[in-house]
Parts: structure tokens; C-alpha cells; sequence
């Protein structure tokens, strides 16, 4: 017996790998770049048809040495970010067109290369890993056992398995 059940379910997913190519310019005689990070990752995500967006922002941070190596300093900037992500869809009755989203990051950015150039010039390339998940309201079709049988009571089940000529049969042997 097949039944129609009303739920939230998964309908899609997609996968967004980022990577973002940055030039930094920076006006003082950089000696030797020591190091870049990748903080305070704030996204959302906004729906538009079909369509997922993510929108969102990160800070990157560049320690760096000037003069000689005589002294360090850290670079701030924050980068904003727009990306459509491809939703692959199951074919699904669905009851309305409300989509929830669901962001799963897998790898959060960072800068995986850091180049300096002519002393003034770093150049950043900066990747991450986004999976989400859609979920809408949908009928999914539920295929329920016909030949559910009760539970058995003491009695019953005692009467069919205990042998009632146990004893008898072993005093032959």
C-alpha cells in the first residue's frame, strides 16, 4: 500500500568551490611577507525563482615586514563576496514555491598562495568549499507493509514454539 505523506524534504543540492584572485597594493617597501589570514566569515543567502545567492563577507589580514625586516606591520581589508550557486533538483511534487536553504561550509577561505611583488605588490589567492542543501514542502509517496501481523501474546507464542513432547522424546534417546 503506497501513502502520501506532506513534508519538508530535500529537493536539491549544489556545491560552490570559491576562489577569489586578489592584488594588494601597499605603499610602503615591503621587506618579506609573513603571513595572511582569513577571519570573520559572515554569508547569507538570498532566493530569488530557483536560484540560490550567497552573499556574504570575509577580512583578510596580511603581517608583513618593512624596512629591513626592522619593523612589522598587518594590512585589513574586507572583501565582499556574490555567488550563484547551481542547485541541482529532484523532480518532486512540491505543495508551494517556499525554498529553505541550508549552508554547509566544508573548507572555510583561506589563502592558499601569497606573492610579492616589486616590494609594493602582494598577490592572494583565496579558496573555499560551500555545499547547500533546498528543502521545500512536498508529497513524498511512502510504500507502507501489507502483511503486518500483530504481536503474538505469551500464551499464543508459548503455544507455538514450546513442544509439548520434549520430555517424552528425550527419554526414547
Amino acid at each position: 500500500m503506497l501513502r502520501e505523506i506532506a513534508c519538508k524534504t530535500l529537493v536539491g543540492r549544489g556545491k560552490e568551490n570559491y576562489s577569489f584572485q586578489k592584488n594588494i597594493f601597499i605603499n610602503e617597501y615591503i621587506s618579506k611577507t609573513l603571513g595572511c589570514w582569513i577571519i570573520n566569515l559572515k554569508y547569507e543567502t538570498e532566493i530569488k525563482g530557483k536560484k540560490v545567492i550567497l552573499k556574504g563577507s570575509f577580512d583578510i589580514q596580511i603581517w608583513y615586514a618593512e624596512n629591513n625586516n626592522q619593523k612589522s606591520e598587518v594590512y585589513v581589508e574586507t572583501v565582499e563576496f556574490l555567488e550563484d550557486i547551481n542547485i541541482g533538483y529532484r523532480d518532486v511534487k512540491t505543495l508551494n514555491d517556499v525554498i529553505y536553504p541550508a549552508v554547509y561550509i566544508n573548507k572555510y577561505p583561506t589563502c592558499v598562495s601569497m606573492d610579492l611583488k616589486d616590494n609594493k605588490e602582494i598577490d592572494l589567492k583565496i579558496e573555499a568549499l560551500f555545499y547547500i542543501e533546498v528543502f521545500q514542502e512536498a508529497v513524498v509517496v511512502v510504500d507502507c507493509k501489507e502483511d503486518y501481523q500483530e504481536e503474538l501474546s505469551l500464551e499464543e507464542e508459548i503455544a507455538l514454539n514450546v513442544n509439548p513432547k520434549y520430555i517424552e522424546n528425550k527419554d526414547e534417546n
